[in-house]
């Protein structure tokens, strides 16, 4: 992961963390299981290929939910608003455009990545973005809390950045993208993927590898170093 990355990360944390109303320096300096900064990272994918540079970043209940935990005075009422505020939608963070030498990139606009952008579930179906029209108002407050933000702590590359809302349930009530179960998750930038192989291995309690002692993630069905079954986490 490259420096920029890196910055892109804590930046978002920072982000999620104001529009929370939980950020302090106490908190941020705290040390939390899982492993946030590994969080942050396991929901996003970047992409510097075909003349392009892309970001996606997911934003689930479970981050949202981590987020607060890093601060020890936001209460379990004030959290759960948030989560119920979210719940119903699966939120993602974007910036794409197009790159150019010695310069920075060329980035699209909200509509033209509005018109790229679709999120795509383990059985294939296909979501686009909701109209701003049909967000609850909450929602859409929170997050225009979250992109001004970003810019006076990056400056004008974050105003290209964007956030786009999906349903966050199936016909059926079954959450479309779960970072914690079984399957997959995809977002398709015009030709580009984004693929999320399920559950997240950040989310979950790392295991040891009972024949090498190796420590792994906990989303492995096997050790890779010697093909060991693991059982912990499944």
């Amino acid at each position: 992961m490259s420096f920029l990355s890196r910055r892109t990360a804590g930046m978002l944390l920072l982000a999620a963390l104001i529009a929370l109303g939980f950020f302090n320096s106490q908190a941020a300096a705290q040390s939390q299981q899982p492993d946030f900064r590994e969080v942050v990272l396991d929901f996003m994918r970047m992409s510097n290929a075909n003349g392009e540079v892309n970001l996606v970043f997911w934003i689930p209940d479970e981050f949202w939910r981590l987020a607060a935990a890093l601060n020890p005075n936001a209460s379990t009422s004030q959290t759960d608003v948030v989560i119920k505020v979210v719940h119903p939608y699966t939120i993602l963070c974007v910036a794409s455009g197009k790159n150019r030498p010695f310069a920075a990139p060329d980035y699209r606009t909200e509509a033209e990545v509005r018109g790229l952008i679709r999120l795509k579930d383990g059985s294939g179906n296909i979501y686009t973005p909701l109209p701003q029209d049909q967000l609850d108002a909450s929602v859409a407050g929170l997050l225009a809390i979250a992109k001004p933000y970003l810019e006076r702590m990056s400056g004008s590359a974050t105003s290209k950045w964007y956030f786009f809302v999906f349903p966050g349930s199936t016909k059926d009530g079954m959450r479309i993208c779960d970072p914690t179960k079984e399957g997959t998750c995809e977002v398709d930038l015009g030709e580009q993927a984004f693929r999320w192989r399920l559950p997240l291995g950040s989310l979950l309690p790392k295991q040891r590898c009972p024949r090498c002692g190796e420590m792994l993630s906990g989303a492995y069905k096997f050790c890779p170093y010697d093909g060991t079954k693991l059982e912990q986490n499944k």
